[in-house]
Parts: structure tokens; C-alpha cells; sequence
């Protein structure tokens, strides 16, 4: 008999289930009728981690019954969003599970956005990390390297679509002085380091969770002529020493450190980019049900079924006040949400009809 993959997460979600939880005491009666809305199937990563931690997260909440999942027909989490924002009363009971994406929309503008997702208060946060690779001339100090490279040429870069996590890239190249053309349907990463290889593109972003071998086979396998650029979030692979965050690539390319409001607006779409999945409840939960959610994400993950799945995917997990960090790098100020308004206006008719990205 084969093992399909949901009967494999719901074998975990039992061993979680089954797993010793940390004493931490609940207040019977005070939560009930609990829901976790989802930004996604429960294919999706959000999805994904509900199966496996309704069963803990429900014993750590103290519910009398198991708490509901209502999964999405969506897959960025932005109808999910508009229902939680506008109809989830303050009381505990409902949660949101939501992807980047989802911050992504907001942050970009999108129509369908209803919520302010700056006013939620996560209590769990998983991120993860993204390595840009570029096609370069590669030498061997990073100085003779970018300095081969950052010619102000266009650079073909594959995206799943304009506004997609792949904005992280679209927006650090032309911070980095080209000018990168987006190349929409590479929804898949190995169909764009496919497209990299057959030098269809000329740049790609990746994620650890997004590919079907290990980060370090990746980097270790590229094309001759391409490099990784900068990565940013938490990278732990054994390449990492290897690759320059953000910061250093800048200050080679450029010769100074970056500053102004386009940079602050990338800085809050990579920290979106990085987050895979956060866990949040309404503004004006109060502070007594707030701690109780808290204490139930820090018990799920601590949960070894949870710890598995994170490492299996290379997620890092915060939870309680530590997630809160998290999500607040996500929420640019007035100035930097301008620029980036800006920058996209100018830009989006541009990359429709496959011109370069301009700068402002």
C-alpha cells in the first residue's frame, strides 16, 4: 500500500498529538469554539503546520474539543486575511495561519487587501532564508567578483509573478545597480535553476523549503559563470560562509553603506519573503488570552513532531514574545511604503512589455 503524503502528516500529527507537553496550566472555559483560519489548502504551509499541531495546540489551549480548521481555496492567504480582519472578535478564538505572501499583498498594494496586518499580534513565526544567484564573472575575492559582475546591464530574473516573493530579488538587484527584467512562470525552483542552466535567465531566488535536494547540493551544482550574490534571513547550511548577506554586497558594489526609504521598503519585503508561515490573533485580544495562546505555541514548538518538520523544511520557529520581532521588520514606515508604491507604479507597465527596471 502506498503512503500517500497526507496519511504520512497525519501519522505525525498523531505522534505530536501523543507527544509529553510542557506543564503549563490552562484556563479551563475561557476559549471556546476555537478556529485557525488558513492562508492556504492544507497542502499549503500553513495548511501543513495546522494538521500537524492542531492536536497539541488544542491540549496546550485546554479546549474540550479539538480546535477547527478552516483551510482556503486561495493559496497567498489574502482572502483568508480580509475574513480574519474583519470578522474575528477580539476573544481568543479565532487565529490566523498565514504565509509571506500574505504580507507581500499588503505591502505591494494589491486590491484585494482589506487588512492591516501591522495591527496582529503573531505568537508564532516561522522563517526561514533566500539566496539570490546571478550570473557573474567569477573571480576569487568578492571585491574582483562584484566589481566583474554589477555592470548596469539588464539581468533577466525568473519569478513566479511580479509582486511575488521573488520581489526580494527584483528589488536588492536594482538596490545593487542593475537594472533586472522579471520573467514570470518559474512557480517551481527547479524549473527556474532549470531556465538558469539553459541560460533562459540570468538570475534566480531560492528557498531551502522550495527545493527538491539539499541548499548545498544547489550551490554546489550551479552553471559556470553564476554565483550566489547575498542571502538573507537565518542561513545554516555549510555554504554560508560562502555568500555575502545584503549588506556586504552592497558595500562592495557601491562603496557605502545603504540608507534612504527604497532600501527600509526592501528591507520590510525581505523580511516578508523570509516568513513562511506566522500564526496571529486580533488587535485588542486581551493580554490575559494573548499569554495563553503564547504558552500554547511555545508547547507546539517545543513538540518533536514540530521540531521535525521545521528542520525538515529549514524553518526557524519563534513563538510568544519572540515572534512579535519578527513581524514588526515586516511593516515599513510611511516613507519607505511611498517608495515602494512609487517604484512599482513606474515600473509594473515596464516589466509587462519585458522592458528593464528603472530607477527612481
Amino acid at each position: 500500500m502506498r503512503l500517500t503524503r497526507r496519511a504520512a502528516l497525519k501519522g505525525l500529527a498523531a505522534l505530536t498529538g501523543a507527544a509529553p507537553f510542557l506543564n503549563i496550566p490552562a484556563r479551563a472555559g475561557t476559549l471556546t469554539d476555537v478556529q485557525l483560519l488558513l492562508g492556504g489548502t492544507l497542502a499549503s504551509i500553513p495548511g501543513q503546520f495546522a494538521e500537524l499541531a492542531s492536536g497539541s495546540l488544542s491540549h496546550a489551549l485546554g479546549l474540550e474539543t479539538p480546535l477547527e480548521l478552516t483551510p482556503d481555496i486561495g493559496q497567498d492567504g489574502v482572502r483568508a486575511a480580509n475574513l480574519f480582519d474583519a470578522n474575528s472578535a477580539p476573544d481568543g478564538n479565532t487565529a490566523l495561519a498565514l504565509p509571506g505572501a500574505t504580507l507581500l499583498a499588503s505591502l505591494t498594494g494589491d486590491s484585494r487587501v482589506h487588512y492591516d496586518f501591522g495591527r496582529w499580534i503573531p505568537v508564532l513565526v516561522a522563517s526561514t532564508t533566500t539566496v539570490v544567484i546571478a550570473r557573474a564573472e567569477l573571480h576569487k575575492t568578492l571585491r574582483s567578483r562584484l566589481t566583474g559582475f554589477f555592470h548596469d546591464h539588464p539581468v533577466r530574473l525568473a519569478v513566479s509573478h511580479i509582486g511575488g516573493p521573488e520581489l526580494n530579488a527584483l528589488m536588492g538587484l536594482s538596490l545593487l545597480g542593475l537594472r533586472p527584467i522579471p520573467v514570470s512562470g518559474y512557480v517551481d525552483s527547479s524549473n527556474a535553476l532549470t531556465a538558469l542552466h539553459e541560460g533562459r535567465v540570468d538570475a534566480v531566488q531560492i528557498s531551502p523549503y522550495t527545493l527538491d535536494r539539499p541548499l548545498d547540493d544547489v550551490l554546489a551544482n550551479l552553471p559556470e559563470g553564476t554565483s550566489a550574490i547575498y542571502y538573507t534571513g537565518d542561513l545554516t547550511d555549510t555554504h554560508a560562509t560562502t555568500i555575502p548577506i545584503f549588506m556586504e554586497a552592497y558595500q562592495q558594489a557601491r562603496h557605502r553603506p545603504p540608507e534612504g526609504p527604497f532600501y527600509h521598503a526592501w528591507q520590510a519585503v525581505s523580511a516578508a519573503a523570509d516568513t513562511a508561515m506566522a500564526v496571529a490573533l486580533p488587535m485588542l485580544t486581551p493580554p490575559e488570552i494573548v499569554t495563553q495562546w503564547s504558552h500554547a505555541c511555545s508547547a507546539v514548538g517545543a513538540d518533536s513532531g514540530i521540531r521535525r518538520w521545521a528542520a525538515l523544511h529549514h524553518f526557524k520557529l519563534a513563538t510568544g514574545d519572540n515572534a512579535a520581532p519578527f513581524l514588526s521588520r515586516t511593516v515599513p514606515d510611511l516613507g519607505a511604503t511611498l517608495a515602494l508604491r512609487r517604484w512599482l507604479a513606474v515600473n509594473t507597465p515596464r516589466w509587462r512589455e519585458g522592458q528593464e527596471t528603472r530607477h527612481i
